[in-house]
């Protein structure tokens, strides 16, 4: 399963997880998750290995698990100097990022953990595999046919042989 693209319902989680942290983006609470993410997709089709994913995920949970901590702290706070009068609404901090924290995990990295190989290697919502149709091994053909065909002088192939007496691999007499 690893090497076999993503479901139509496995990429509609992922439009679902983006939806998601939009508007996070727009209170810039979540600028830097989102670039997390983003460096590590980025990182994942340079380098063509899922571990960048695994990296950027650990940082978005780390960044929203600090969050969480913080919301926490200020909540309490303000329950012991102004009463429990915004105390809830305070609380809704560290819900929205733990919500998140799951999101991340369930909307997006399992999904793509379950395809680790085929994402790492062919990109996120491609369905057709890159190493059936590799331009690089199409033209290496291509450079070995033209090779075969090319016809050389007798002048070239002396020039060969001489330069393969001068760098040592032939001796004089075999020149």
């Amino acid at each position: 399963m690893q090497d076999q693209p993503l479901s139509s319902n496995e990429q509609s989680k992922l439009l679902i997880f983006l939806l998601l942290l939009t508007p996070t983006i727009f209170f810039l609470v979540g600028v830097i998750p989102a670039i997390f993410l983003a460096f590590g997709i980025y990182m994942m089709k340079k380098n063509q290995d899922f571990s960048s994913i695994d990296t950027a995920v650990k940082n978005f949970k780390g960044y929203f698990s600090l969050v969480i901590i913080l919301g926490l702290m200020i909540s309490l706070l303000y329950l012991f100097n102004q009463g429990d009068e915004g105390f809830f609404v305070l609380l809704l901090i560290p819900a929205i990022a733990f919500g998140y924290s799951v999101a991340v995990e369930a909307l997006f990295y399992n999904p793509l953990k379950k395809h680790s190989k085929w994402v790492a290697t062919n990109g996120i919502l491609s369905t057709k595999s890159k190493s059936a149709t590799n331009p690089d091994i199409e033209s290496e053909m291509d450079i070995i046919k033209g090779e075969k065909l090319k016809q050389y002088s007798v002048a070239d192939e002396l020039i060969k042989w001489a330069k393969l007496k001068e760098e040592g691999h032939i001796t004089e007499e075999e020149f």
